[in-house]
């Protein structure tokens, strides 16, 4: 292994999916002696792998119901809070005496507590009924 293939190798830390020819032109050697250096370091197991670094947060998101028990003669000015409350994804009216039925997703069980307690609950007017967390989802 000699400084070129060293360069090699930092320049496909940083970025694994790099053309053979930008490498190229970083080390000043041609396409075909990149190409062959990078097989020649995958067969001596000094490359092991070619990975990715990922964008995006994997954790997987919370879902749960909050069944809810509004005052009625304040279903206007309750309905109105809660459209506002982000992590509110859905908000179904039920029927009868029901009230209603509202599908929260948070990113995580730490920031499920801080939404009922500092933005459900404080809204005046209603009456938290049950909570179900969303263990899987059929269709």
């Amino acid at each position: 292994m000699d400084i070129i293939d060293l360069k090699i190798l930092d320049i496909l830390k940083e970025n694994g999916r790099i053309s053979y020819n930008n490498i190229s032109k970083s080390v000043q050697k041609t396409e075909a002696t990149v190409r062959r250096r990078v097989k020649r370091l995958v067969d001596e197991g000094i490359i092991k792998k070619f990975t990715i670094d990922y964008q995006i947060d994997l954790k997987q998101k919370l879902y749960a119901t909050i069944k809810i028990e509004p005052d009625f003669k304040e279903i206007k000015r309750i309905l109105k809070e809660l459209i506002n409350i982000k992590e509110i994804s859905n908000i179904w009216r039920l029927s009868g005496d029901c009230g209603l039925l509202l599908k929260v997703d948070v990113e995580s069980i730490e920031k499920f507590n801080p939404l009922i307690e500092d933005k459900i609950s404080q809204i005046t007017g209603i009456k938290i009924i049950e909570t179900c967390f969303i263990t899987d989802i059929i269709k």
